[in-house]
């Protein structure tokens, strides 16, 4: 369809030309031209710029700008002709926005190749058409709107066109166009071609005309041109021809860069849409800070992007949840609370974006005095989420926030802010989420009073040590706090459940690293599996959560403190041990029985031959 519109619209340019009533047929090739453009194939999708993007780690070099950036696909300028968006006011933000940089260029370098074509075709069926001519120019306003150059041109001799060139408003005889009292030029009797200004050599060009081009605010954006190398080569008619081609132009780039800025547009949208639908199939909030990472990333130039979360707010404690960039390692993980004298807890604290340059002088801390002073980085702009009624009848700080670095002290534009903040409130709902899931996953796998794994749970996890058992040696513990029943009678379960939870952290404080499985195997008992352990390592460590046990007494605000100690059974399942992990968990469960027999507050290790006794008497501690 669209290449029968180009014929049918060459076919009227042609009965113009000859004059007279066929003057009329120019708006019938005018409409059929844009017809033709505007039902042109749609801009394909480019897949690739929606990748990940590469983050360099810091490395040696000499290169300080090379150090930890988050870098950007470079884009190839295809043609060194003046983008017709910097003149054209269909294109919405002007081009400089890194959202712009990022989103935008592959749409619009494709339309610029799109229009190059259509361009030199138009103008070379004038060059053919009009009797005498030596060249044909389609020239727009450059970026400051103090100069024509050159968009497009046909002409005898090439070469002879210099495309750098940039005729100043009111320089030579083109320049005069730019003129609001002059609407055309008609010269017949020119020296040569120097007062021209787009020739690189100096042709013996005596004859010019000229109209410009006027957008739909009647303002001058361009101007056609054509010229001869003959005296007095045109005259008064071909005047309303170039205004129709001159008209035919605008519109032709208005609408082509009105339907790319809303393909743009939408495929900015979709893109949104694509990942909110991403945060919301994963549950996980690793990979949720992953995706919100990846969208930030492909959307905003930075040489750092911080994911922050308060993650206790009871203790108003938060967490550098995600990080990339310049010092990731150290700020990935690091915590910081209200008390801090950072600017991003403050952030939160107020519900508000913030936006600082800095002067790469005086260090501004990001969250506390811990961090390493980078002033380097020049920009911050962080968006915490929404706030909402709840947070701010506690008092409580935004939950998530996204701040973005980058060395260059370049301000985001405000639709890049608007942006931003629509993206950290979908980020938010998406964090609510997966901390909705990750709390009731610890619900299901985790004991509530001591939050060490369930009975349930460390049943499902020995049998996976099954497998883990063909590789490596298992050190397995039992464990039983010593007259536990006394103390529950005693002080009540209130004062019980504290001892529980004290124990639990006491063990965790030794035993809580690298594989190691820590559980409440039930009531008063306790699970330890250390993958890995030799037969000292697990004397070692179950001695250790024995004095770490009864090391001090426990405080219940009842009377005096309650000292409390711990009776341990211990097995190593060597890979020569032929039996399942379960039978392991039963010789250690042995040998903490021998331990209680024995006198309680002791260790001992079952063995094939028979019990070990680390002889640890009672009260020893």
């Amino acid at each position: 369809m669209s290449d029968i519109l180009y014929i049918v619209s060459g076919l009227l340019i042609g009965l113009a030309f000859k004059g007279g009533l066929f003057l009329f047929a120019i708006p019938g090739a005018l409409i059929a031209l844009v017809l033709a453009w505007l039902n042109r194939p749609s801009l394909p999708t480019n897949k690739a710029n929606t990748a990940t993007v590469p983050v360099l780690r810091a490395t040696r070099t000499t290169d300080a700008t090379a150090i930890g950036r988050i870098l950007r696909p470079a884009v190839t300028q295809t043609s060194p002709t003046l983008s017709a968006r910097d003149t054209f006011s269909a294109y919405p933000g002007d081009g400089d926005s890194s959202l712009d940089k990022l989103k935008g260029n592959e749409i619009w370098d494709k339309l610029e190749r799109d229009l190059d074509p259509i361009y030199r075709s138009i103008l070379r069926a004038l060059q053919t058409l009009i009797p005498k001519t030596h060249t044909v120019l389609l020239l727009f306003k450059s970026g400051d709107g103090k100069s024509f150059a050159i968009r497009q041109f046909s002409a005898e001799v090439e070469a002879e066109i210099n495309m750098n060139a940039r005729i100043a408003d009111g320089s030579g005889v083109v320049g005069q166009l730019s003129h609001r009292d002059v609407n055309r030029i008609l010269e017949g009797d020119l020296l040569n071609g120097k007062s021209l200004g787009y020739y690189a050599t100096v042709p013996m060009v005596h004859s010019v005309a000229g109209v410009p081009i006027y957008n739909s605010k009647n303002q001058r954006v361009g101007a056609l041109v054509v010229d001869s190398l003959e005296r007095n080569a045109f005259n008064t008619t071909l005047i309303p021809i170039l205004d129709s081609f001159a008209a035919m132009f605008y519109m032709l780039t208005y609408k082509s860069y009105t339907s790319a800025s809303n393909y743009r547009e939408k495929k900015k949208f979709y893109e949104l849409s694509a990942y909110q639908q991403k945060f919301f199939k994963t549950t996980l909030l690793k990979d949720t800070y992953k995706e919100i990472f990846e969208y930030v990333s492909q959307n905003f130039t930075a040489d750092r992007i911080m994911i922050l979360v308060f993650d206790n707010l009871e203790k108003e404690q938060g967490t550098v949840a995600f990080c990339r960039g310049e010092d990731e390692k150290h700020f990935e993980g690091m915590h910081f609370s209200l008390s801090d004298k950072g600017i991003l807890p403050l952030a939160m604290m107020q519900h508000s974006a913030t936006e600082r340059v800095f002067n790469g002088h005086d260090y501004v801390y990001r969250l506390n005095d811990g961090e390493p002073r980078n002033s380097t980085l020049r920009y911050l702009f962080a968006q915490p989420s929404s706030m909402t009624m709840h947070n701010v009848a506690m008092n409580r700080p935004s939950e998530l926030a996204i701040c973005i670095e980058r060395r260059q002290p370049i301000k985001f534009e405000q639709f890049e802010k608007d942006l931003l903040r629509f993206m950290v409130n979908i980020a938010y709902f998406a964090y609510q989420r997966g901390m909705q899931f990750e709390h009731e996953q610890f619900e299901i796998y985790h004991d509530a009073l001591t939050g060490l794994l369930n009975r349930r749970t460390i049943n499902e996890k020995v049998m996976e040590l099954n497998k883990v058992h063909q590789e490596k040696d298992v050190g397995v513990m039992m464990m039983d706090i010593d007259h536990f029943k006394h103390i529950n009678d005693t002080y009540g379960h209130q004062a019980g459940d504290t001892i529980l939870k004290g124990i639990a952290s006491r063990i965790s404080s030794v035993a809580n690293q690298g594989e190691n499985l820590l559980a409440r195997y039930g009531g008063e008992e306790f699970f330890v599996a250390i993958p890995g352990a030799t037969e000292e390592t697990l004397k070692e460590t179950a001695e250790a959560i024995r004095v770490a046990v009864c090391s001090s007494p426990f405080d219940i605000h009842q009377g005096a403190p309650i000292p409390v100690s711990v009776s341990i059974g211990c097995y190593l399942a060597t890979r020569e041990f032929q039996g399942e992990m379960e039978r392991a968990v039963h010789y250690a469960d042995d040998a903490l029985y021998s331990a209680k027999e024995g006198g309680r507050n002791r260790v001992v290790v079952y063995q094939d031959r028979g019990f070990e006794n680390e002889d640890v008497e009672q009260g020893k501690e």
